[in-house]
């Protein structure tokens, strides 16, 4: 099958849809299908294909204008180059990662090729309390072949906006379980960052983003430190460079800064080393997926804790690999964090139920031989003229 992906997010970013978008190519591809990606940024820049690991990446720059006309100029351009693109490799599918503006560039295609899109986020539901919002929901969803949600919550949010039950999947995330495993000599970092090894480390591997709740993780800091203040706690993730100010300043007045270690924007690659020199993983999200840093970090071996939101407690069995907390309770995240830190027993114990997990259900050449299964399905009803 010859598989075209299409996503606005890649590396050198390490969020979750890059990763997804990374992963899946790479699994497609050891199951026999050829790849090429497309990946359009705003800005200057001459394009670039290159291959990476057996698919082809191409990166796309399109300038930047007033608001209200870039989306127009990034549809045109895309859409142009895709089909352009098309007409010398003849692809099965398109497959699109994220919402506007290339929902509407798919929108553009629908003659041209089956599409499904991979819903990341429960953002775009929210639109569907309104009359207008209705609306753009059936543009959203109208021209797609298939629609596959990373969580049950969102593929029941998209059943019920109206899709077709026939047309609506659930397929998680998945995490390389060769890359990141317990116990690999993947090298030393904690030097780098100032961080003692002989001390524990709580590892936050999250984007400083509003949805992503980091505020609660960094809240819990002192509720920590107050009865065990030989903790370090590690964020790794870049985002909002405001949001990392405010936590900063939040740490200092608090007299903590100097045990908090943020490490920016790192390389997907460096990952590995960084859940190496933790003893405990933290999801504090506020809504979420099937969080990919947090499968990675389950991979390794870490115990999780994270919050009952979205599709982590589909990937966190409570109590077996890891420990739930309600959302936007630090005072919660410290009990779990000070039980795990206090008990060796129970943190080993759940760190191998966690790795466990992850090589039963979440490998990614299942992930991408499912996925597959549904752009079959999505390419014999674009021939027999049904859509969502």
């Amino acid at each position: 099958m010859n598989i075209l992906l299409l996503t606005s997010d890649f590396l050198p970013n390490v969020g979750g849809m890059a990763t997804h978008a990374l992963e899946l190519a790479r699994a497609h591809v050891m199951n026999g299908h050829a790849v090429h990606l497309v990946h359009p940024v705003y800005g200057a820049g001459e394009q670039r294909v290159e291959e990476m690991e057996g698919f082809t990446v191409h990166k796309l720059f399109v300038d930047r204008q007033t608001p209200r006309i870039k989306h127009l100029l990034y549809i045109r351009a895309v859409r142009r180059y895709i089909l352009d693109l098309h007409a010398r490799v003849r692809f099965d599918v398109l497959h699109w990662h994220d919402l506007t503006p290339n929902c509407w560039t798919s929108y553009t295609l629908r003659k041209a090729l089956p599409l499904v899109w991979t819903n990341h986020t429960s953002n775009y539901l929210e639109l569907f309390e309104s009359a207008m919002g209705k609306r753009k929901i059936r543009l959203f969803l109208g021209h797609a072949d298939a629609i596959i949600s990373p969580s049950r919550e969102l593929y029941e949010k998209s059943a019920a906006t109206g899709i077709r039950a026939e047309r609506n999947f659930y397929i998680p995330n998945g995490v390389d379980a060769a890359k990141f495993h317990p116990g690999g000599n993947f090298g030393v970092i904690d030097k780098d960052y100032g961080l003692d090894p002989a001390r524990p480390v709580i590892i936050c591997p999250r984007r400083l983003e509003p949805k992503n709740g980091v505020e609660y993780f960094i809240r819990a800091v002192p509720l920590v430190r107050e009865q065990r203040p030989d903790v370090q706690f590690l964020i790794v993730g870049g985002g909002f460079p405001e949001e990392r100010a405010r936590f900063e300043g939040m740490l200092r007045e608090w007299r903590q800064a100097k045990d908090v270690v943020f490490t920016g924007n790192v390389p997907n690659s460096s990952m590995p080393l960084f859940y190496a020199l933790a003893s405990i993983a933290a999801l504090p999200s506020l809504m979420e997926a099937t969080s990919i840093s947090g499968l990675e970090a389950m991979a390794s071996g870490l115990p999780l804790v994270g919050t009952k939101v979205g599709g982590i407690p589909e990937i966190i069995e409570d109590e077996r690999s890891g420990l739930l907390v309600d959302a936007r309770s630090p005072e919660q995240l410290a009990q779990a964090f000070l039980r795990l830190l206090d008990d060796d027993g129970l943190r080993n114990t759940l760190g191998a139920g966690a790795r466990s997990r992850v090589e039963r259900e979440f490998a990614w050449p299942e992930i991408a031989r499912r996925t597959a299964e549904v752009y079959a399905l999505a390419i014999a009803d674009k021939r027999q003229g049904v859509g969502a």
